[in-house]
């Protein structure tokens, strides 16, 4: 494949990833209606100390909304949406995105475990590190010419 025909998927794909995450940090900051957390499962889960799955996954997103820090990683996806448009910025984006969506990608393994979940937020993070790769060049003269690992 030529390397301007992989330059153009690299683009195409980089503004698909920025418009899903620019979409989710702005639902951060629309109201919703809030749901309810089955309380049988809740009082299961703190009485018999069992954080059966998705109950943990609900207290953690619920604790996370409530604190603020849902907004916080709002920011940070729109903040990082916008400079992956750019192509001048889109490393810088794609640095800023790539601990968020692995983060997104391991709550959802570790603590929700349904498959569809985990394959929705494993292919971002999959696409979004393929992405980060196609900088490699950049990394590798980077980490050769300074002096971080000569002792």
């Amino acid at each position: 494949m030529k390397a301007s025909a992989i330059a153009s998927i690299h683009a195409v794909v980089s503004i698909i990833i920025a418009l899903i995450f620019l979409n989710a940090g702005v639902k951060k900051f629309i109201p919703k209606a809030p749901r309810a957390i089955d309380n049988t499962i809740l009082l299961k889960a703190v009485t018999e100390d069992t954080y059966v799955s998705p109950a943990s996954f609900q207290i953690t997103m619920k604790a996370m909304k409530q604190s603020g820090f849902m907004y916080f990683i709002g920011v940070f996806q729109i903040a990082a949406a916008v400079l992956i448009v750019y192509p001048r910025t889109r490393l810088l984006g794609l640095l800023v995105l790539l601990p968020i969506v692995a983060n997104i990608f391991l709550l959802h393994v570790f603590m929700d475990n349904r498959t569809h979940e985990n394959i929705e937020t494993g292919l971002l993070f999959g696409l979004t590190l393929l992405l980060t790769t196609f900088y490699y060049k950049k990394f590798s003269m980077l980490l050769t010419e300074s002096n971080w690992f000569k002792s």
